[in-house]
């Protein structure tokens, strides 16, 4: 078993030498000079710091360590050392400091404030910690280590559980291939679904779709096996990305069947389009070729292949 301890070493939060007063110069993360500084010893650049085997990755910043910040800005410079040491070192595995914060019974606030070298609540193996005046026994930094171990073991699962959520969404690139299907007029999804091999609700996912709706001339991604053949030629070779915009095409009344709606007083083409799911104003327009001036009594035309619900039980008006 891993024996996992937390040191305590002599507290002196923020010590400094006797001749020199210390303050913190440049901000976390810049490549510019920061850290601690006076009027003798400048903050270091993070070259500098690297030189100085100070620690800078996402979760410390050494240059802001009370202590190790200062007593390497003074090596640097070859200015003599009178800095004590001083704080809690994590001597093995990841603690977060909130941890820490509630074993000692203090403000985590007042904690990140003592310590402006942590840049997150993460703690790794190495780093110190000062203004805690707490000391946990053997069994309390284990408990504290193993709880952060349990968690990112959590967070990793988790991870890794919405990556293959994502991933389910496209078949393995190695043994399938992706097609673009052109719509044509009189299709619907069912009927793509059986010339393709995929099921309708993997046309949906691979194409985001959120009903059932298609249009002539829109093009479907459509993934299938590697070497598969299809039962029809309407699915075109690997897809080729195009930047200008696509304009879809509406059905003309000659390919389907279509509703006759009558238009009432107080309709608008908006509130019309409300009534059939799947019907926007614009396919109304567009479809019907007028503008958003309708009067009551007109008679517009409707396709039935754009209606998501449509049923001859649902709409018997269809001609």
């Amino acid at each position: 078993m891993v024996c996992y301890a937390v040191w305590l070493l002599p507290l002196s939060i923020y010590a400094s030498t006797t001749t020199h007063s210390w303050s913190l110069k440049g901000e976390v993360g810049s490549f510019a000079p920061a850290g601690w500084s006076h009027y003798e010893v400048p903050a270091l650049t993070r070259v500098q710091a690297v030189r100085m085997k100070l620690v800078i990755n996402t979760l410390v910043d050494e240059r802001f360590d009370p202590v190790k910040g200062k007593k390497a800005a003074l090596k640097f410079y070859g200015i003599k050392d009178t800095i004590a040491e001083a704080g809690i070192i994590i001597t093995a595995g990841t603690v977060l400091l909130a941890d820490l914060a509630v074993a000692a019974d203090l403000p985590l606030r007042i904690l990140e404030n003592n310590n402006p070298h942590v840049l997150r609540d993460v703690l790794p193996k190495g780093t110190a910690i000062y203004g805690l005046n707490y000391e946990p026994t053997p069994s309390e930094a284990l408990a504290m280590v193993e709880k952060q171990e349990k968690y990112s073991t959590e967070l990793a699962v988790q991870y890794q559980k919405r990556r293959k959520q994502v991933l389910s969404f496209m078949p393995d690139p190695s043994t399938h291939s992706a097609s673009v299907y052109v719509v044509r007029s009189g299709d619907y999804l069912g009927k793509i679904a059986s010339r393709s091999g995929a099921s309708v609700s993997d046309i949906r996912k691979w194409n985001k779709l959120k009903g059932n709706t298609i249009y002539p001339g829109q093009k479907l991604t459509v993934w299938k096996p590697k070497g598969a053949k299809l039962s029809t030629e309407e699915v075109a070779s690997a897809p080729e990305k195009k930047k200008e915009k696509e304009v879809i095409a509406v059905p003309s009344a000659q390919d389907q069947s279509f509703l006759t709606y009558e238009v009432k007083p107080g309709d608008t083409l908006w509130s019309i389009a409300q009534k059939f799911p799947g019907v926007s104003a614009d396919n109304l327009k567009t479809y019907n070729k007028m503008n958003e001036l309708i009067k009551a009594g007109e008679r517009l035309k409707i396709p039935t292949q754009m209606i998501t619900d449509y049923s001859p039980e649902k709409y018997p008006a269809a001609q």
